[in-house]
Formats: C-alpha cells, structure tokens, sequence
C-alpha cells in the first residue's frame, strides 16, 4: 500500500516511491526512490523545504494501524469498503467476454487512427473534427456496452508509443468515467472529444521538451505550461468544440487547490469535463510505462491518487473515478487470500473491493484451471472466511504476458 504522510512523520527505514509526478507541479514533494538509511538523509531533506513524501507501507515495515496514524486518516483501501451507491449509469447490458473482440478491434483501430491524427496535427496543424468524433462514437458504443473491456484494454495493452496511446487511453478513460457518472450520451461525445484533443497544443512545443527523457528544469516546464493554450491556438476556429469541449481542454491542469494552469482556477470555477479528464490524463501517465520509467501497478497509481485528493483534485471526484474503476481495476494482477493469483475480470461499482478475478496461477505461479471468481459472493457461499484479494501483484516480476492471461 501507498500512502502520503509529511516529511517529519519520515523515518529511517521508510521506503519512499517515486511516483513520476513532476517536481514543477509539485515542488515540495520528496519523490528520490529507495529506502530512507539514515538520519543524515532525513534532515537534509527536510532543510531543503520537502512537506510530503509517498511510502511503500509494506517495504517500509508497516502495519495498517501504523500507516493510519502518519498519514492522518482514512487509509485507501478502508475508503472504500462500504457498498458505493450505483451511479444511473453503472448497468452492464453486455458481459465482459461477448465485448471483449469488439472492444479490442475498437482499440486496435483507435491506434491506427491516432498516429494519423497526431502526425497531421503535429506536422499539418490539422485536426479532423469529423473523423474524430467518429472515434469517439465507437468508444461510447463500447462503453456502454460493456465499460470494463477497453478500461482492461488501456493498460493491458503494451505499445512503444506513448504519445498515441495516452491521447486513446485518456480518452476511454474519460468516457467510461462519464458514462459511471451518468451523463447522457448528448454529452459523452464532447467529453470525449477534449479528452482526445486534451493534449494537441503539444504539436507547438518543440520537440528537444516535448521529448527529453527526463525531469524538466524550470524554463523547460514553463514552455511546457503553454500547451493548454497552444490546443486552443490550434481548435478555436472549430465551431463544434466552442461550447464544452474548449473550455475543458484549457482547463484540465487547473488544480482543486487554484495551484495549476494556466489562469490558477480551482474549486468549483473548473468545468466538470476538466475535472473528469484531469484524473484520467493522470491516471494514465501514472500508469504507463515511459522512456525514463517504469507505469506503477494500476491500484498503487489509484493510491497516489487518493493522496492527492483536496489539492489536485476535487475530492469526491477522485473518490468516484476509484469506484468506477474499482480499487483494483480491470487487468491487475491480484493475489487472492487463498494464494492464487489471477487477472481482474470486471469491476464491481457497488462494492469496489469485490470484483470477479480470473484465477490462472497457483501460489507458485504455475498455470492451473482458469475460473471466474466473483468476490462478492464469496462471503455467501463460503463456510469459512470470505475470499478476498490480499495484495496487487507486478506481473513483470514473473514475465507473466496479461494479454494472454485476458484472451
């Protein structure tokens, strides 16, 4: 588990994670991977003005009661124990395996559409308005069908190109998020829309900052805080963006504290949509590997989340976007309390620590029969303690292939 907790509740022995999260946007938090070995390290840190830092509580030696106590509250998984009131929208007419093809073939072409689109926005300054809310119908369509089958698909799929993948992922993301909110499906497609175009003023940031492999130094970063702008430079004159979809792309690094960009907006004065890609533009950055590291597990990305509740983002939002996609969302690999291990099947919105695993693996990682087990019936049909996932597992640590694991 991954919990924030401030520098002076730091001890020797802590293990500190880095989350990838930029030092501009958050200069104060201490994000120097590895295990805290000395009392030296802890107050120089301290001197050179870090508030908060991200631990591993389990590398770090600690118990829940513990990391309850220096993180001042509610840990992440507590949050959500209790049954989520469904959201109108929450319904799955379709199960998981009949949209799971089309749900790739949408996916797959999604990409193919991407590198066209980004290519011609980047070299041509050109954006396809028609031949993108085409994309995103098909996202929509499949969305409600079935939301869990392109949300596995996001992270399960593993491609090179981060630059196109991210703008689909986030994309998916934001849509399915809409969709567990309850919007109507008039409003799922500009959502969806500024969720694609999110990032297109990228195509006027030269490439030496778009591309460095690495942190960014302050002049770096303030040409990068130009991008909101630049997407709007670039789609201003496209009258079926003017109404939701601009707005949400100018908006979506404002934070809920009024500390982003680029006017220092927050609260309530961010539009819903903004709010909505936000979570999804970082959930997926967090998730995904990149040229300088390596994408963290879905649930602890989820985790660093919750930490940033109240000061990144709205607070029920974040809640929310957890329940949509469950604690631990579809594609993680899990082990279960019995010591299988397995791939999250499909979430659960009404209790988001109870989904159906698909078990493969014994307690050994050998392949066993595959079934579907759905946790939220194990306390009904067990004599014995309920079955229930005990910890997110790296599947890279067995070179285990998910996608297979999914088929």
């Amino acid at each position: 588990m991954v919990v924030k907790i401030g520098v002076n509740a730091l001890a020797v022995g802590m293990y500190v994670v880095d989350t990838g999260l930029s030092w501009m946007e958050h200069p104060y938090l201490y994000s120097r991977q590895g295990r805290i070995d000395s009392e030296k390290i802890l107050q120089a840190l301290r001197k050179e003005g870090y508030a908060e830092a991200f631990i591993d509580t389990q590398k770090s030696g600690l118990d829940d009661d513990a990391a309850r106590r220096l993180s001042g509250g509610t840990l992440f998984t507590e949050a959500f124990t209790a049954h989520a009131r469904p959201s109108a929208a929450s319904g799955k007419p379709v199960p998981m395996e009949q949209e799971l093809p089309a749900a790739k073939k949408v996916y797959e072409d999604s990409l193919a559409f991407a590198r066209d689109f980004i290519h011609k926005a980047y070299l041509e300054k050109q954006v396809d308005v028609t031949r993108s809310q085409a994309f995103v119908d098909d996202v929509i369509t499949s969305v409600a069908r079935n939301r869990d089958a392109l949300t596995g698909l996001c992270k399960l799929r593993v491609y090179d190109e981060y630059t196109y993948t991210h703008s689909i992922n986030v994309t998916v993301l934001a849509t399915a998020f809409g969709q567990f909110l309850g919007l109507a499906e008039a409003e799922l497609r500009p959502l969806g829309l500024a969720a694609l175009f999110h990032d297109i003023g990228k195509a006027n940031i030269p490439r030496e900052v778009l591309n460095k492999p690495g942190r960014l130094d302050e002049r770096e970063f303030q040409v990068i805080k130009r991008h909101p702008l630049e997407s709007y430079s670039l789609l201003k004159d496209k009258e079926a963006l003017k109404f939701q979809v601009l707005p949400a792309i100018v908006e979506h690094h404002e934070k809920y504290d009024g500390s982003g960009y680029p006017r220092g907006i927050g609260g309530e004065d961010i539009s819903m949509f903004a709010r909505i890609v936000s979570l999804a533009d970082v959930y997926d950055a967090l998730t995904s590997e990149r040229v300088y590291k390596k994408g963290m597990p879905a649930s602890q990305a989820l985790g660093v989340m919750y930490g940033m509740r109240e000061k990144d983002f709205h607070p029920t939002m974040v809640e929310r976007f957890i329940k949509c996609l469950g604690v631990y969302p579809v594609g993680s690999f899990v082990r279960l309390s019995d010591r299988r291990h397995g791939l999250v099947w499909s979430s659960n919105a009404q209790a988001p620590l109870a989904p159906t695993v698909k078990t493969a693996f014994d307690d050994a990682m050998r392949p066993i029969p595959v079934e579907l087990v759905d946790l939220s019936l194990c306390d009904k049909t067990s004599a014995g303690p309920p079955l229930s996932i005990a910890e997110a597992v790296d599947p890279r640590l067995f070179h285990i292939d998910m996608t297979a694991v999914m088929n």
